[in-house]
């Protein structure tokens, strides 16, 4: 599994995948600031009631989550500027983190339309290729049921089957690899598909 995390400093990787998304911007630390009112996942309209209530803009942009050397990821979102100019992020993190790293976008707003994430794998291997394929098919079920809304109501179903999605796609690119040299999975090492079962006992015969 990878772990996505604020980056700890804005190396190589980061910046080239900054520049590829926006060359006319450079990315900042941003604290997280949540004021009582604000909401998981609604960055949109949490700043929007900011801006009403006490001043300031609303400023656009992308959050940069890292692995280090293995996968980047941008997700489109709206970050505070207070009256002093300052860039405060007041929605809060459900992993609690403290900083986010923030790259504005110079053109794109939020319009009502869902934004896709940026995906960039550093490596190749079946996790980085099971991430891009699993986050374009959550946005293509995001897309499905949303109506304008900031809150998206999915089916139980689509969740389900987007579970199995990732747990089919994740074997099919680990056998790419297994065919190709990559890996090699011991018989009595855990399986990778997640079952906790031996290897030998869950997916070696498949």
């Amino acid at each position: 599994m990878i772990m996505q995390t604020t980056p700890t400093s804005i190396n190589d990787d980061v910046l080239e995948f900054c520049k590829e998304i926006d060359p006319t911007t450079n990315p900042v630390f941003v604290e997280v600031i949540p004021t009582e009112d604000t909401i998981y996942h609604e960055c949109y309209g949490n700043v929007e009631e900011q801006v009403k209530k006490n001043g300031g803009t609303i400023e656009y942009g992308w959050i940069i989550w890292e692995e280090p050397k293995v996968y980047l990821e941008a997700e489109f979102h709206a970050v505070w500027i207070n009256n002093a100019g300052e860039y405060i992020d007041i929605t809060p993190k459900k992993d609690e983190e403290k900083k986010i790293l923030f790259l504005k976008d110079s053109k794109r707003k939020f319009t009502g339309e869902l934004i896709d994430n940026i995906r960039k794998p550093l490596v190749d291997n079946a996790q980085t290729r099971t991430m891009v394929l699993v986050g374009k098919k959550k946005i293509e079920i995001q897309k499905k049921y949303h109506n304008g809304n900031l809150i998206i109501e999915i089916p139980m179903s689509e969740i389900k089957d987007l579970e199995d999605f990732h747990k089919k796609t994740w074997l099919s690119e680990i056998k790419k690899d297994m065919q190709d040299g990559k890996i090699k999975i011991s018989r009595n090492k855990p399986c990778p598909c997640g079952s906790w079962k031996k290897y030998k006992k869950c997916c070696m015969s498949k």
